[in-house]
């Protein structure tokens, strides 16, 4: 999928009404493809490990943490600034790709809904072709408060902590993460005591 989003960009950038690169050196386009296809494969969760890793080793070698040491990025080799850059980059499109959950809880839960209803509709199209199911995509199994904490515990919020380390006047997503974590916690917990009450209800009857 990201491979078809880098193609379609340059599908349209060849287009001349939208040819933001026209007046750019030929040297120069290549380095904006090639740090525009890099940056859009960033997003792609099966690198999402890879990316922060790598991320957050430079930035704890280069002793980068609340902004400080930034100009350590930058050096004499080229080479050097120019993959500090990407790896940079690309980690601030990936933490814009998976922001949902760091927004105000109504903008969070319009974007939640939108997104399983697409994730069903995949599921569904599965299930009716026999094939097997992706993972959160089935709309009978899929429990999508439990599934919110996990996207936040282990993708969310680690990914905002790194970028604000470069950018920790951004820092009030956190708190918003765990505002919206509550929220989802909250739901979790209450399912969890209904049910626990109609089982205990249950073998009262039964006995």
């Amino acid at each position: 999928m990201e491979s078809y989003h880098a193609a379609e960009a340059f599908k349209l950038i060849c287009n001349p009404k939208y040819n933001i690169l026209e007046n750019v050196s030929e040297q120069e386009y290549r380095l904006a493809r090639k740090r525009i296809v890099d940056a859009i494969l960033a997003t792609d969760m099966a690198n999402h490990s890879k990316h922060i890793t790598h991320l957050n080793a430079k930035l704890d070698t280069l002793g980068i943490d609340k902004g400080n040491n930034l100009e350590l990025l930058i050096g004499d080799n080229l080479n050097k600034n120019y993959e500090n850059q990407q790896v940079v980059l690309n980690m601030l499109i990936h933490t814009a790709d998976v922001s949902n959950p760091g927004k105000p809880l109504k903008v969070y839960q319009n974007w939640v809904e939108l997104i399983f209803e697409e994730f069903f509709y995949q599921g569904d199209l599965e299930k009716s072709y026999n094939y097997p199911i992706s993972m959160l995509c089935d709309r009978e199994t899929t429990n999508i408060a439990k599934a919110q904490i996990g996207f936040i515990n282990f993708v969310v919020k680690p990914t905002f902590e790194s970028i604000i380390k470069i950018i920790p006047s951004i820092d009030f997503y956190l708190d918003n993460l765990q505002n919206n974590l509550k929220y989802y916690e909250d739901i979790v917990s209450e399912a969890e005591n209904t049910k626990r009450k109609e089982s205990k209800e249950n073998v009262i009857k039964a006995n």
